[in-house]
């Protein structure tokens, strides 16, 4: 087990249970608390029977799907490890994806003011993003991660057989963040992405790539770890694509958060063209990369006021103004980039312009 930078607290494992049983020996077996949800339950349980001190009573199973990720579940998570004795010098194994890491690790970090916690992410998405960084958080009244705090877990474990239990769907969730890492890091890095084959998908190739992408994203978390400046490029492509997946939710049309980035690149890429000087073939070659590779997008110009009116609540947003973080050339970025009504209106209907060409 090696960490996959220097006095970095991320993990590539090379023998999961051994290197389970490494991270937790520094706790008391008797305060060794298990989240996951319904997923993950079924498919990487097993991975972790039989390893001292994680137990079926001290093990919390939760609903699956961001509309999980509600004060609801928190309380129901705090209810569970107050009702089985958790004291502060406890922790809380988050084995599982984004979602419940997340919210996994809001719950350890806001319970009796604070107690340790380890991401085990079992999803792509959740390897190269949600579990790393110190995001935690819940959704409030549908609007994305609108209650969290930054809380940096004492460990991620990354164990790439996980990800052998996915489907196509959920491997291009994650995927769409890979993209997103490579687009504001180096060319070099988006070119070995975008000629992997996810026809016949070659795991260990994949492996060697999360870890590069790992790498990535720790760069901008490390010298940024409260996102005041340069951590900011992280949220390339989410302004559009969290109004995308909100929007998606209150329509009980759920998309998985990865495609709906895929999407809100490609209309920051656009937007990047008109602000940033992003060369426009450049753009449209990797634009017309993820449409194919993500497909169509079922958007209507009847719900571009509605996500207009989604952006605005965007925690990135200075008063009224909408906030992108764009890019100049592939490798480089601008943060705190303001977006007019017909800059964004022009980018969703790009998106509708690529649709018409699949």
């Amino acid at each position: 087990m090696q960490p996959i930078a220097p006095n970095c607290n991320v993990y590539a494992s090379d023998n999961f249970k051994r290197d389970l049983e490494q991270l937790i020996t520094k706790y008391d077996k008797k305060q060794i608390f298990l989240l996951t949800d319904e997923g993950s339950e079924q498919f990487c349980r097993k991975a972790v029977e039989g390893i001292e001190g994680i137990t079926p009573e001290h093990t919390i199973v939760i609903g699956q799907g961001d509309v999980e990720k509600n004060i609801a579940t928190t309380t129901k998570v705090w209810q569970f490890l107050s009702s089985r004795g958790a004291t502060r010098k406890a922790v809380l194994i988050n084995l599982a994806g984004g979602m419940p890491c997340d919210l996994g690790g809001f719950c350890a970090s806001t319970f009796k003011r604070g107690i340790s916690f380890i991401n085990i992410p079992t999803t792509l998405l959740a390897q190269v993003d949600a579990s790393i960084g110190g995001k935690t958080g819940i959704n409030l009244d549908g609007l994305k991660n609108e209650i969290g705090v930054f809380s940096i877990a004492d460990a991620v474990l990354v164990e790439s057989q996980f990800l052998r239990t996915l489907d196509k769907e959920n491997l291009l969730s994650g995927f769409a963040e890979m993209l997103k890492h490579a687009l504001i890091h180096d060319k070099d890095s988006l070119e070995e992405l975008m000629a992997f084959d996810f026809a016949k998908p070659d795991f260990d190739r994949l492996h060697a790539l999360v870890v590069k992408s790992i790498q990535i994203k720790n760069h901008f978390v490390t010298n940024d770890p409260k996102e005041q400046n340069i951590r900011k490029a992280l949220n390339f492509g989410h302004t559009f694509g969290h109004a995308f997946e909100t929007h998606a939710m209150h329509l009980g049309q759920p998309m998985l958060h990865g495609r709906a980035v895929a999407y809100g690149m490609v209309c920051e890429l656009f937007m990047s063209v008109k602000k940033t000087g992003l060369d426009a073939e450049i753009s449209e070659r990797i634009c017309r990369y993820i449409m194919n590779l993500y497909g169509r997008f079922d958007l209507k110009t009847q719900y571009f006021g509605d996500l207009l009116e989604l952006m605005k609540h965007d925690k990135k947003n200075t008063s009224d103004a909408i906030n992108f973080t764009l890019l100049p050339t592939v490798g480089d970025i601008v943060i705190n980039q303001f977006g007019t009504r017909d800059e964004i209106t022009a980018a969703l209907n790009y998106i509708l312009q690529l649709n018409e060409e699949l």
